[in-house]
């Protein structure tokens, strides 16, 4: 599935949702992404997300950094039987970069780690 310059495969066998965006995009773009995401990870019942973001330029958008935070990670409390875990994949010249803004422990029960290497996030991924 192509839309937002995004790419969705569920992986049953990882167990994960990957999704890659292969271009730049805009704030509202790459909200409706997430969106996209949230409702192929509920069709599936899948709480173990990877974020390829190696694409992206700008990985700090104030914006979607907010919405995210405040409004999306709150809204995934409890939804899957298990935590969310979120991996984000990003290019080793933007790994200085913060991917999301803080999401407090208190809003949601989501996991977040950020990962240069593909492999080592799907071990994290994995971890029970």
């Amino acid at each position: 599935m192509t839309n937002h310059g995004l790419d969705l495969l569920h992986r049953p066998d990882l167990p994960a949702l990957i999704a890659r965006w292969h271009r730049e995009v805009t704030p509202a773009e790459l909200q409706a992404g997430y969106e996209q995401l949230l409702a192929a990870a509920d069709a599936a019942t899948c709480a173990r997300w990877l974020l390829d973001l190696r694409r992206r330029e700008d990985l700090t958008e104030p914006t979607v950094n907010a919405w995210f935070s405040q409004t999306f990670a709150p809204a995934l409390r409890g939804r899957y039987p298990e935590a969310v875990r979120l991996a984000f994949l990003v290019s080793p010249m933007r790994a200085g970069q913060p991917v999301t803004a803080v999401v407090s422990a208190a809003d949601t029960d989501c996991q977040i780690a950020t990962f240069i290497d593909e492999a080592a996030a799907h071990d994290w991924l994995a971890r029970r």
